[in-house]
């Protein structure tokens, strides 16, 4: 799955076991109870600095 998608984006990732930790959902995981990591530690992570560019944008640009 990690080359057909890295294929159809045009760019390989130095560490393809992120990209499968990324897509795999806490929910899928579990019920095949499969090991290794989820996606939820990443999407905290991806909020969280999509969190701190928005805060640095507002703040620059609305200081009222």
């Amino acid at each position: 799955m990690n080359e057909d998608f890295e294929r159809t984006i045009g760019y390989t990732f130095r560490n393809p076991s992120l990209l499968e930790t990324a897509f795999t959902h806490s929910s899928y995981k579990n019920e095949k109870k499969l090991p290794g990591d989820c996606n939820e530690r990443l999407e905290f992570l991806g909020d969280s600095v999509l969190g701190v560019i928005s805060a640095e944008y507002f703040y620059k640009n609305f200081n009222h």
